[in-house]
């Protein structure tokens, strides 16, 4: 205890003095409660006698003796008080014009080079005290990345209003602003126009994606991720929102509508596939597959398809096709145009002409094999072996070698086979192929008389034979165009 003291009561008409220096640059940004300890604490540093220690403080103004730690630490930072002891507590106040004393603390030294700076960045948190590591934070903005300190300002303050909560923390929004104070930095951000700028971009950006996200039925703030494919789309792309919102439709056929998603079916139709996209959306009906719309990735191949020569309603009627056989995958559209693109069936003209051709040839194909007693359907193979017959046998013999191979397992090679023993016999016509037939029937009985009863063996038959597999494509694979208008297939 002091040796002398004031009696007591004699505090109560005293007076504190306080420096003009303090009341023109620190009271008018200082947080009111960090105001009231540091004006108390001036009076106790004069009347000990009136208690010291931080309870008695927090007690006297009627405050938390958290919110008398929290202001000693915001004096600290301002270099008007000095923390002496940690248990108990006790500071030295620290008079405005004894800054000089500092000089010798590099980092001391460096604050009070932007003590105002500091005070403004303060000022914005209000009674929430900036620590250290995010004054550094605020400093590496102006010494590393190049802002000047009003544009390193507008930043902590866009950082506060855009928080997720009423009051965010000093560390909440240093850590997530200095993320952001560097990537504008590197994009050439130093002023506070230069801040200003980017503000305005960033939320209209932001106000896009949320929109999205809206339309996704979803209820949270975009990732980074989901903002850079914005940016891209408003920017780079040069999409408005309206026309980002109404792609969301597209989006509809997905589980789970992704910005990546999303960034696909804007590609497309960056790319000019959009033109496409009801053309495509007629083939895949009349392809009859689970999807009545595109997919980004089918509408690309479909724009490929038209880009290759192919005409809309060469592509539907092939989508036809492909739908009588139960084949619905856009691969097997795919493959059927290949085979066209062979043939040079582009146009949707020689298209009907080569389907109708097909359709005649089936025909004709499908009465031989009836004439031979058989019931399956023609298959590719069957329409080859017609095709090399034609211009090379009279269509009559053709139609006579079919019933002579009624009851044989393959009719079609029974009828080739004979048709190349009639050539090398010299068979013109006919009456010529009936006498030989004639002749071959009384053989096989003269052969065959010891062994009444028993069916006699076919030399037609004796040749190499293998198994065939039911082909992908029989005669209703070919649509039948009398039948064929608009909207599929009628028949």
């Amino acid at each position: 205890m002091s040796t002398f003291s004031f009696a007591e009561g004699a505090a109560m008409f005293d007076s504190t003095p306080i420096e003009n220096l303090f009341l023109m640059e620190y009271l008018p940004i200082a947080p009111e409660v960090n105001l009231r300890v540091y004006l108390y604490a001036r009076m106790l540093a004069l009347h000990p006698e009136l208690g010291g220690d931080t309870r008695e403080l927090a007690r006297a103004l009627r405050i938390d003796e958290d919110a008398v730690y929290g202001a000693f630490a915001y004096w600290e930072q301002q270099g008007l008080a000095r923390r002496l002891t940690d248990r108990p507590p006790t500071y030295e106040l620290i008079s405005p014009r004894a800054e000089g004393a500092f000089a010798a603390n590099p980092m001391e030294r460096d604050y009070y080079a932007y003590r105002d700076f500091n005070a403004s960045l303060q000022a914005l948190f209000g009674a929430k005290v900036i620590d250290s590591h995010e004054y550094r934070v605020a400093n590496d903005w102006l010494n590393v990345l190049g802002y000047d300190q009003a544009a390193a300002l507008r930043l902590a303050e866009y950082g506060i209003a855009t928080s997720r909560v009423k009051n965010p923390s000093p560390v909440s929004v240093f850590k997530r602003m200095d993320k952001l104070a560097a990537a504008w930095a590197d994009q050439g951000c130093r002023t506070l126009e230069d801040v200003e700028r980017a503000i305005a971009e960033r939320d209209g950006v932001n106000a896009v994606a949320q929109a999205v996200l809206k339309r996704f039925n979803l209820r949270r703030a975009p990732s980074l991720d989901e903002l850079e494919c914005v940016k891209r789309w408003t920017g780079e792309w040069g999409y408005t929102e309206q026309q980002i919102v109404e792609a969301c439709e597209e989006t509809t056929k997905a589980r789970t509508p992704t910005f990546a998603y999303l960034d696909k079916i804007l590609k497309n139709r960056l790319n000019g596939d959009e033109a496409y996209w009801q053309d495509a959306a007629e083939a895949l009906r009349e392809l009859g597959g689970p999807q009545a719309q595109p997919t980004p990735e089918e509408l690309k191949r479909y724009a490929a398809l038209r880009r290759q020569g192919f005409e809309k309603g060469t592509i539907v009627l092939a989508a036809v096709q492909c739908r009588r056989k139960n084949k619905r995958q856009f691969e097997d559209l795919e493959w059927m145009l290949g085979q066209w693109a062979e043939r040079g069936l582009f146009a949707e003209d020689a298209a009907r002409g080569y389907i109708a051709g097909m359709q005649e040839k089936t025909r004709r194909v499908r009465a031989l094999l009836e004439k031979a007693g058989s019931q399956r359907r023609p298959r590719l193979d069957d329409l080859a072996l017609y095709d090399a017959w034609q211009g090379k046998y009279d269509p009559a013999l053709v139609d006579f070698a079919a019933g002579c191979a009624a009851g044989t397992q393959y009719p079609m090679k029974y009828i080739d086979k004979l048709l190349s023993e009639w050539a090398a016999a010299g068979v013109k016509g006919v009456d010529d192929a009936r006498a030989r037939d004639a002749a071959k029937r009384a053989e096989r009985r003269t052969e065959g008389g010891a062994h009444k009863g028993a069916p006699s063996k076919n030399p037609a038959l004796d040749y190499a034979q293998r198994d065939y597999k039911e082909e992908d494509f029989g005669d209703d694979f070919f649509i039948d165009l009398d039948k064929y208008g608009e909207g599929g297939d009628k028949a």
